[in-house]
């Protein structure tokens, strides 16, 4: 009996053809997004943070940065880590990371918002009552703010912050308030969190009982449809260009072909000769924080 995330659901809605690579076929992949990969930093140094304010410690900022910079240069491998958006260079999302982690540093302190449960926990509840409908995912954070009220906090390293329209049609976040209802019996309120780090918000989104019952029937319908599937389309859009099936895809054949004909083309007019006191193409000059909204990292894949 398959079990199933958020992640996985979102593949098949995005693009059936990644999902039946990435799910039916399992061809693996052994390359990463980089803004995938600086929330994957991020959210270490957070867990470590919190990890230490559970003990009675609080650590200073620039002990969360040395966290980051230590699991970035560890796992950092150019060969592996794919940066899409050319006018930007590595540095530069390290330096978005940092930041990320300086504000919300300074906007959480003194870390008195309540009693942390669990760090990346997984959790792992059914949709129905037979336990045919699995579902599983792990929660960046979960808080007890008082007797009988749980938080659900869930960290975002995107370049733009969704709408509040968004915000209530997000299924992660309702799933995991499921979960937590399943988890903790004495749940009377369960409060979902979003702190978008890039931007400095923290975000929130009631559920009433009926939009969750709403989410747990379109999510049965979602896993029916795919189990269902026979076929498995492309379904282009700004986000192929971040698929780490890509180069087998057949609708992305001649993108790629152009892109690489663009990208020799800039290699030889960077090498010829320019004036004095003129800059190479490119440099990371611009900047992550003011980013198009085909720049936002998509969700992290987590708990497949």
């Amino acid at each position: 009996m398959p079990v199933w995330s958020h992640s996985r659901l979102s593949s098949f809605e995005k693009c059936p053809l990644q999902y039946r690579y990435r799910y039916v076929d399992r061809i693996k992949r052994d390359t990463q997004g980089i803004e995938a990969f600086m929330g994957s930093r991020v959210h270490e140094a957070l867990e470590h943070l919190y990890r230490e304010v559970g003990k009675g410690r609080t650590p200073g900022p620039a002990e969360i940065v040395d966290v980051y910079r230590a699991r970035w240069d560890a796992e950092y491998d150019p060969a592996r880590i794919r940066i899409v958006r050319r006018e930007f260079h590595a540095e530069d999302y390290r330096a978005t990371g940092e930041r990320c982690l300086r504000d919300f540093h300074k906007r959480q302190t003194p870390f008195i918002d309540g009693e942390t449960l669990g760090l990346e926990e997984k959790v792992q509840f059914a949709l129905d009552p037979s336990g045919r409908y699995l579902v599983m995912g792990y929660i960046d954070r979960i808080v007890r703010a008082g007797p009988g009220i749980y938080e659900v906090h869930d960290y975002k390293t995107s370049a733009k912050s969704p709408s509040d329209d968004d915000l209530k049609r997000d299924r992660q976040l309702t799933l995991y308030q499921m979960a937590v209802r399943d988890r903790y019996k004495d749940a009377r309120e369960v409060r979902l969190v979003w702190h978008f780090l890039v931007q400095g918000e923290r975000r929130t989104s009631p559920r009433t009982d009926a939009e969750v019952e709403a989410h747990r029937r379109q999510a049965i319908r979602l896993i029916d449809t795919i189990e269902a599937a026979r076929d498995y389309p492309a379904r282009e859009s700004a986000l192929c260009r971040w698929c780490e099936y890509r180069d087998i895809c057949p609708t992305q054949q001649g993108k790629l072909l152009i892109e690489k004909a663009a990208e020799e083309a800039a290699i030889l007019r960077a090498a010829g000769p320019r004036p004095e006191g003129t800059p190479p193409a490119g440099g990371g000059q611009g900047s992550l924080f003011r980013a198009p909204s085909e720049g936002a990292a998509p969700p992290r894949p987590r708990g497949e």
